[in-house]
Parts: structure tokens; C-alpha cells; sequence
């Protein structure tokens, strides 16, 4: 056994009590562990990543603080306060409702489970978009979650009025209600939903059972088929837990291969021990970041490699470079490295069963550096956009891989719509391409057991409260959900259940 080695000091909580306590992470054994001490509760340990090698690659790529800051984080948080937090919003979240029609034994957000309803009115909910929307800059979505939020009747009103703001919409659902009601389907498409973020843990039964207590596989597919017929767009989201789903994994990829015009992405979410789950499920099989990475190049045969996955922040110096071109700006994709690992792959001409990460097109590493030099000329006002158009041209000839692209999407194509992504970013700046990528990622959230004061400042998917306070994702569900719900809930009605 190997000693350990310190990596990094940062702040983290202890899980008992939740008091703010200093942490380090360390190597041991080939894992990265976080180890914490409560004067009152004594020592902690858990795994941060299994696999430290693929740690410290994602590392690579953006940098820790030297320092912990010493701040209030988490406890007294919200962005409109804190001028420590070091990313913008990319997604708010506005939870709708506390109720739902599953009981699920790992409801992170304990869901259906208070006698009070949590149901801001639609005046509070358009008073929070209106907020959202004179951030500087704006989020680029908004999802509405919950809770189910197609309990709510006036689901359809709430995505038009986001709609009618122009944010791109997400609605986090189990499908349930959607799959048994092609009307909704249409309406929400009419109102401008964009995006199902869809509920799904496997190819089999069985996960559902042991995740959602129910069996709701052919719901899932019956909603796939309606989002198709009424093209809505859908991303597959599979909670992730060892023993349990992480053998479909493989599968799932297949199957959102299989049906990519319609699905955009799958991004699988670790369990996260917050809420209801660790009354069924055990740390000791948790699924992080690392090991999922294995996962998915054993169970593709090698097709999407360990190293073909990145941390998402390697967008930011193509982000840069397209808010030369936007008249409003995106915020950047600045989280830490340790959030989660996110790639696209194309899905080949030559059949749905080959699929290839675009990093084997595109040297990323070649590419990347052409644009961090790109936006340095940028800052210093020494180019126009001629000559942006220009260096992205052979930015884009030096980086490709001509044979693979000629193959697969045709070389000038491929040269055109990568300048266009970066000089006119929409969907249809993809054209025909965008119907056969996919996004393969993982978000990990935190629990009272990895928490990372790190992470926590460079969160860029945040909740909006009632009360127009923006919290970090992973902090509003371990400290503000519950306050959050009472304070601003119907006392006495008791959720329902289907």
C-alpha cells in the first residue's frame, strides 16, 4: 500500500452535521480520495475518483485555485451576493413543483414526500425568468424540473412564457404523463419546448424497479416514438449506480445511436447521496466521473476510449472566439475539471452501430491551441473579422484528419461548418450534421460526502428561488432545498400519487 499524497487543500462539509470543515484531496492506491475531519463527528473519507491517471488528464486542462477561498460558501450562498463565484450561469433551473406521480427510493430532491406543496404561481415563475433574463449575460436555458413537472396543469403556459423570452427550454421529466398523452406532446411542442430531458436508467426493467420502484422501460419508449412524430428533441439522462444500471451502459449509447435524429445526447448522472437515496443504495458502488469513463470503453469495445472523454470547460476558447460574432455573449462553460467528462460523436454514414468521438477528426490539442493564440490577438483588437474567418480556415486544415472527414462528412463541409459553428453558433449552423451527433457526458453532483468548495464556486448550472436568489446546483440541493420549499410553500396539501 502506497502512501498518500496531498493534491490539494479545499473546504468541504461534514456529512453528519454539515459544518464547513478545511479537506484535502489525495492519491492513494491509484484513487483520488477526499478526507475531511468534524471536531464533533470525527473522520471521513470517500472516493473522489477511482481512477487517478484519468484525474489528473482532466486536470490537464484547467487548473484548481491555489488556494481555498475563505468565504461563506456553501452556507449564505447565492450568486446575486458572493463575488467569489467564478462562472456565470449556462442553465438555471426553476423547480415548478414539489409533487410527482413516482416515489422513486432515490429522489435526490425528495420529491412527493411533504405534506406542503412547493408551487410557485405563474406570475412568481415569469418574475424569475424576467430576472434570468437581465443577467449579464443570460443563461442560455432554462429547465423546468422538479418534482414532475407535467403535474402541473399549466405546464404548457409555463414553457410558452420562457418561449416568448427566448430561452432555449428543458423540461426534466420521468415521461410518465407525456407518453400516455400525445395532446401534451403537441402543446409543449407548439409553446417552444425544445428539449425532454428524459428520465431513463436502462434498456431492461430492472433498473426501473430498483431506482423508481416501478417498471417503465415501454413509457420511455413510447415517448421517444411521440417526440419524433412532433419533433422535440430529447437528451437521455440515466442516474448511474454500481450493480444496479452500470452494465447497460454500452446499451444505452447503442440506443441513442440507434435513434439519434431525434435524441441530441445521453448524460449519465452518478448517484448523488443526497435526498432519499442513501436509504437503498451504498456509497461503496458509487459510479464517479473515472470509473464511468472505464465503463464506457469496455462496454463500446473501444469505440469511445477513456481518453476521448474531456472536462467541459475545453469549450471555452471556442466560446470565446463566437462571442467575437453574437451581439449578446454566452456565458462560459468555466466549470472545474472534476464536474464531468463530455464528448461528441458522430454517428456514421455507414451504419448506427459505428459511431466515432470527434476528437479522432480533430486534433484537439492542435486546435485548441490555435484559438487560445486567436483570442489573444482578439483581446489586443489586432484582427478583424476577415482575418478571424481566416485563421479558423487553416486552424481547421491543420487540425483535421482529411481522410476520416472526407469519409464521413466531406472535407469542405466539414471545413465550412466548423467556421460556422464558431461565426454564427446555432443548430443550424450544424446543418445536416447536427442529426447525427451526439452528445456523450457526465455530470457527477455533489453530496455532503464529496463536496468541494471548488467546485462549488465554478458551478455554472444554478437553481433560481422565488425569491430571485441563484444558487449552485449541488449546493441548493444539500442546504436550500428544504427551506427553499418551506418557505414558499401551501401548507396542508399533501402530494399526490398516481
Amino acid at each position: 500500500m502506497k502512501e498518500q499524497k496531498i493534491l490539494r487543500e479545499t473546504f468541504s462539509v461534514c456529512p453528519v452535521c454539515l459544518k464547513k470543515v478545511k479537506a484535502y484531496v489525495a492519491e492513494k492506491d491509484g484513487k483520488v480520495v477526499i478526507l475531511k475531519e468534524c471536531s464533533e463527528h470525527g473522520s471521513f473519507n470517500d472516493v473522489y475518483w477511482s481512477r487517478a491517471d484519468i484525474y489528473h488528464k482532466a486536470e490537464k486542462l484547467k487548473k484548481p485555485s491555489s488556494k481555498p477561498l475563505q468565504d461563506n460558501c456553501p452556507h449564505n450562498c447565492g450568486l446575486n451576493d458572493c463575488s467569489h463565484h467564478s462562472s456565470k450561469t449556462v442553465m438555471a433551473v426553476i423547480d415548478i413543483t414539489n409533487e410527482c406521480d413516482l416515489r422513486c427510493p432515490i429522489c435526490f430532491a425528495n420529491a412527493s414526500n411533504s405534506s406542503d406543496l412547493y408551487k410557485p404561481t405563474l406570475e412568481t415563475i415569469h418574475s424569475m425568468l424576467k430576472f434570468l433574463k437581465k443577467q449579464d449575460p443570460p443563461p442560455l436555458a432554462v429547465m423546468f424540473a422538479g418534482g414532475e413537472p407535467t403535474i402541473r396543469e399549466d405546464i404548457v403556459e409555463i414553457v410558452k412564457m420562457a418561449h416568448d423570452l427566448e430561452f432555449m427550454i428543458l423540461l426534466a421529466t420521468n415521461g410518465i404523463r407525456m407518453s400516455q398523452n400525445p395532446e401534451l406532446v403537441r402543446k409543449l411542442k407548439k409553446a417552444g419546448l425544445n428539449i425532454v430531458y428524459l428520465q431513463f436508467d436502462g434498456l431492461t426493467d430492472s433498473p426501473y424497479e430498483k431506482l423508481r420502484g416501478a417498471k417503465l422501460l415501454q413509457q420511455k419508449l413510447n415517448l421517444v416514438k411521440l417526440c419524433r412524430e412532433h419533433d422535440i428533441e430529447i437528451i437521455l439522462v440515466p442516474t448511474l449506480q454500481g450493480g444496479i444500471n452500470d452494465n447497460e451502459i454500452g446499451d444505452m449509447i447503442r440506443f441513442a445511436a440507434e435513434n439519434v435524429d431525434i435524441i441530441r445526447g445521453i448524460v449519465f448522472q452518478p448517484m448523488s447521496f443526497t435526498g432519499r437515496t442513501s436509504d437503498i443504495v451504498s456509497r461503496e458502488n458509487r459510479v464517479d466521473n473515472s470509473l464511468l469513463a472505464q465503463r464506457i470503453e469496455e462496454q463500446t469495445n473501444g469505440m469511445i476510449r477513456e481518453e476521448d472523454l474531456f472536462p467541459v470547460s475545453v469549450m471555452v476558447p471556442p466560446l470565446q472566439v463566437m462571442n467575437t460574432f453574437l451581439t449578446k455573449t454566452w456565458p462560459p462553460f468555466t466549470p472545474t475539471p472534476y464536474c464531468g467528462l463530455w464528448n461528441w460523436v458522430l454517428i456514421s454514414k455507414r451504419g448506427k452501430h459505428i459511431f466515432t468521438p470527434i476528437s479522432r477528426f480533430l486534433n484537439f490539442e492542435a486546435f485548441m491551441s490555435d484559438l487560445k493564440a486567436l483570442n489573444r490577438i482578439i483581446k489586443q483588437r489586432k484582427i478583424g473579422k476577415i482575418g478571424i474567418y481566416l485563421r479558423l480556415f487553416f486552424a481547421a486544415f491543420r487540425s483535421l484528419d482529411w481522410g476520416k472527414v472526407q469519409r464521413e462528412a466531406g472535407l469542405l463541409n466539414a471545413v465550412k461548418t466548423l467556421i460556422k459553428i464558431h461565426t454564427d453558433p446555432s443548430y443550424d449552423s450544424l446543418g445536416y450534421i447536427r442529426r447525427r451527433l451526439l452528445l456523450i457526458g457526465c455530470m457527477a453532483f455533489m453530496d455532503p460526502y464529496n463536496f468541494d468548495v471548488e467546485r462549488a464556486h465554478h458551478c455554472v448550472i444554478h437553481y433560481i428561488t422565488p425569491e430571485n436568489r441563484i444558487v449552485p446546483f449541488c449546493v441548493y440541493n444539500m442546504f436550500y432545498r428544504k427551506q427553499t420549499e418551506k418557505q414558499f410553500c401551501i401548507p396542508h396539501i399533501s402530494a399526490k400519487h398516481t
